[in-house]
């Protein structure tokens, strides 16, 4: 056996809307602390989305500054961004300046929400002197394809004869014709982008960021197909300008289809959350000294396979031979897909008949519950 006593590594994703990746290493910890003797080592994990600068910041030493950005609805508001300084790398979390949790319900428009502050905190950046950015997508108010944070970049939109467009809600997006990028700043075309996100979206049509994320921001479904041709509109202006096949890139739909301008004017990789995350917390490192793994997140499902935290735990820890077991709010899997997906086993917090919301609301004291019966599971098996 490796050790005295278990080594465990706990890294999951958030419970969204419920608890935060550190929130619920905590109440796993807890919960194994009680009844085994364990060596526990907590990596709070993200895909890209809600979390993810916290789950950099943990597996790293960076500096760490709040700055002036704008909100969805373009009001000031400070956020905090991390940065390299050796490496000239900024890491930047799209919800810090353009999530929808920023946004109270009776305030939420998606019509005239914008993607600004992600300009904001390329502008310090690129003060700072920061070249490479690695920006998490995910959580955003916005499905404005990054017009926002273009304007904010100095880019002036044009229409057909050339004058300036005003851009003060997606309807008017349609009336661009092409940019004027003169005024932009020398320096952001020196710069890499890497955009982390677990989506594979392209921008328009039925798979596009306006028909399968528009309605969570509050898109009417009566104004799907408008939105989404108004953005198809978008992406064929960037394609004809910059001569580059754009719309139908995968991950081009992530966050309100902001990677599409990002790739029309700039270097620009687009890569999984996970992978990102995994590499930064040195996990292949960590690993081979464990005896258990112990992941999770809100929602246990199909699309966890593609490109979400549970999978790439799995991938790393079979390389190991290092068996991983998840917590989750909720599974939607047969017993064979969690096998295939590489986990010993899967538990679901809920007990019993409830409610959503009960559950929501007791979700660390029900993850932090089956942990302790885990703990005294893994204890007897190791």
């Amino acid at each position: 056996m490796k050790g005295e006593n278990m080594k465990i590594l706990i890294a999951p994703d958030s419970f969204k809307g419920s608890l935060s990746s550190r929130e619920l290493c905590r109440a796993i910890r807890h919960g194994i602390e009680k009844v085994a003797e364990a060596e526990v080592v907590e990596v709070p994990i993200s895909d890209g989305g809600e979390g993810f600068l916290e789950s950099i910041c943990v597996s790293k030493p960076l500096q760490m500054e709040s700055v002036n950005v704008k909100d969805p609805l373009g009001r000031i508001i400070r956020a905090e961004m991390a940065f390299d300084p050796t490496r000239q790398t900024a890491f930047i979390e799209m919800a810090k300046s353009t999530g929808l949790t920023l946004v109270s319900e009776n305030e939420r428009n998606p019509y005239q929400s914008f993607s600004y502050g992600v300009g904001d905190f390329v502008l310090h950046g690129l003060d700072k002197g920061l070249r490479t950015f690695i920006i998490g997508l995910g959580g955003s108010a916005t499905n404005d394809a990054g017009i926002g944070m273009l304007l904010e970049l100095g880019v002036v939109f044009l229409d057909a004869d050339g004058n300036p467009v005003r851009i003060d809600s997606l309807a008017d997006i349609r009336k661009i014709a092409s940019l004027d990028i003169s005024r932009m700043d020398s320096r952001l075309f020196d710069c890499k982008f890497i955009l982390a996100t677990d989506v594979n979206n392209p921008l328009c049509g039925r798979n596009g960021a306006t028909y399968v994320f528009g309605p969570q921001k509050g898109i009417a479904k009566k104004d799907l197909q408008g939105i989404d041709n108004i953005l198809s509109h978008y992406g064929a202006v960037l394609e004809k300008q910059f001569q580059k096949e754009l719309k139908n890139r995968p991950g081009a739909g992530a966050a309100g289809g902001i990677p599409v301008s990002f790739l029309a004017l700039f270097e620009t990789e687009i890569r999984p959350g996970i992978e990102i995350i995994l590499e930064n917390a040195k996990l292949k490192e960590l690993l081979p000294e464990m005896d258990f793994v112990i992941t999770g997140e809100g929602r246990l499902d199909r699309q966890t396979f593609s490109g979400k935290v549970i999978k790439g735990i799995c991938d790393l820890a079979n390389s190991c031979s290092v068996p991983v077991i998840a917590i989750c709010g909720s599974i939607d899997c047969s017993r064979q897909e969690i096998k295939k997906m590489g986990l010993l086993a899967a538990f679901s917090i809920c007990k019993g008949p409830t409610s959503l919301e009960e559950s929501m609301n007791h979700a660390g004291e029900l993850a932090e519950e089956l942990a302790e019966n885990l703990g005294e599971l893994m204890a007897g098996r190791k």
